[in-house]
């Protein structure tokens, strides 16, 4: 028997589909190439996610930034094609575009807060991280820790990039990550830990 032809779904209709329903129809509107119709699906599915998404962008950012984060990746999820078959492949895929919009936030010149390792008083125990602010040495030099995390992330290949990302920077756990990335738990532990005492190394060199 052959399949039935794809049937284009108002907005009014969409609304009514569960997610599971939601992902269907995206792969057989493009299927059909019909992209607008597959769009709109994804933008139905995507915004039926805002609120686990601003929640989970508030575990971790400061409240004036959480739902400008959150509408970023929002916006990136629309203007992406999701290719997956299940809700779980969805969340885990929603999930990491946030956690990379996060990651890039504690990265950029503008944001104020810094997500980077207190080494400052925590110089033996490199999995303890936080907010530490630049401070200016006795030489007037100017310690940014921040250009420490962009030297150590730099020299990073994208798949070890994708880990830092989730795991270090938008603190996942290695459970999570390793769902995201297909990365081992173990080499989750190992890129985290590798990273981190590299941005020590930076710093005290």
């Amino acid at each position: 028997m052959e399949p039935s032809p794809f049937r284009e779904l108002s907005e009014q209709e969409l609304a009514l589909l569960t997610d599971d329903e939601l992902i269907a129809y995206i792969r057989g509107a493009r299927t059909a190439r019909r992209p607008s119709a597959a769009t709109l699906a994804l933008q139905m599915l995507v915004f039926g996610y805002w609120d686990t998404l601003v929640a989970r962008a508030g575990l971790k950012l400061p409240v004036s930034a959480t739902e400008d984060v959150a509408a970023i990746a929002l916006e990136s999820a629309i203007k992406s094609a999701f290719d997956g078959e299940s809700i779980g492949e969805f969340r885990s895929w929603l999930h990491t575009i946030l956690a990379r919009k996060i990651s890039e936030y504690y990265r950029s010149r503008e944001g104020k807060p810094k997500l980077v390792p207190l080494i400052s008083e925590n110089a033996d125990d490199e999995q303890v991280w936080g907010e530490e602010p630049s401070v200016d040495a006795p030489d007037g030099t100017l310690v940014d820790l921040r250009r420490a995390i962009e030297h150590a992330y730099s020299e990073l290949g994208a798949g070890h990039r994708a880990v830092v990302d989730l795991y270090v920077f938008a603190e996942y756990s290695a459970g999570e990550t390793t769902g995201a990335t297909g990365e081992s738990e173990n080499n989750v532990h190992q890129i985290g830990s590798r990273f981190r005492k590299r941005v020590k190394a930076i710093l005290e060199g």
